[in-house]
């Protein structure tokens, strides 16, 4: 009976070790806790510097890569989930967006970290776009997340009164340094629900930096049909929906 019951055991153990391995995701590994930042919004916007910063033949291939930014002269968007680079030109009044299977596009601003592994929370009410700062730092602390370090964010699922802009640096009046002016210079997107990713980037402490000022988060969305990108304007996010942070950062 005791030889059965190790014989038993033997079969069991590698099931459920991989039942183990598959509820943290990438195998267990972990996050590195480093946020990369190339190029900054103060200078973007109050220097003019929009040339480039960082090229993506950098940074790519890499499966475990997740950024945002705008794309070299303010000629667009950039997104990348999971070592695939979306990118979002404006296009009149409207976009084009590309989800090319290699880019050396170059980058006036872009926020990257590289994540193996995720761990998966769950809203548990509807998040209003004015909130966002709010829940995700209260979302991301229950999670064990460091909040006086910059960190990446995820959500999956269906969203409301989603609106998106992609930057026209063409459109942009001489002299236009604020926040609002680029916002005029950019196509302006909406959908009244979608599914969709977005992925963000949390810091409260990168104000001019890679955050707006009186933000601490920087969000883009990605939908896949049809494919568009771009920089988060606003949003609300249903309660039910999986927001993701790094498994296991490095404190």
């Amino acid at each position: 009976m005791i030889n059965m019951r190790y014989r038993l055991l033997a079969l069991l153990l590698p099931c459920l070790v991989s039942l183990g391995c598959a509820a943290s995701g990438g195998g267990g590994a972990s996050w590195d806790g480093e946020v990369q930042v190339h190029g900054a919004l103060r200078a973007m916007f109050h220097q003019g510097e929009t040339g480039k910063k960082v090229g993506m033949d950098a940074l790519l291939p890499n499966p475990d890569l997740y950024a945002l930014g705008a794309l070299v002269d303010l000629s667009g968007e950039i997104t990348v989930i999971g070592g695939k680079a979306y990118l979002s030109y404006p296009d009149g009044d409207n976009a084009r967006n590309e989800a090319p299977s290699h880019t050396d596009a170059g980058a006036t601003l872009l926020v990257s970290a590289k994540v193996p592994s995720w761990s998966s929370h769950v809203t548990g009410k509807p998040i209003r776009f004015a909130e966002l700062d709010r829940e995700i730092g209260k979302l991301a602390a229950a999670a064990g997340m460091n909040l006086d370090r910059r960190f990446p964010f995820l959500m999956t699922g269906f969203f409301d009164d989603l609106q998106w802009h992609v930057i026209d640096g063409t459109r942009l009046k001489s002299g236009g340094t604020s926040h609002r002016d680029h916002l005029a210079a950019a196509v302006k997107l909406r959908s009244p629900r979608t599914r969709a990713t977005l992925i963000g980037f949390y810091s409260k402490r990168d104000e001019g930096v890679f955050t707006h000022m009186g933000s601490a988060t920087h969000v883009h969305c990605l939908i896949d049909e049809p494919l568009s990108t771009g920089h988060v304007d606003h949003v609300t996010i249903p309660a039910g929906t999986t927001v993701q942070f790094p498994a296991r950062p490095t404190r």
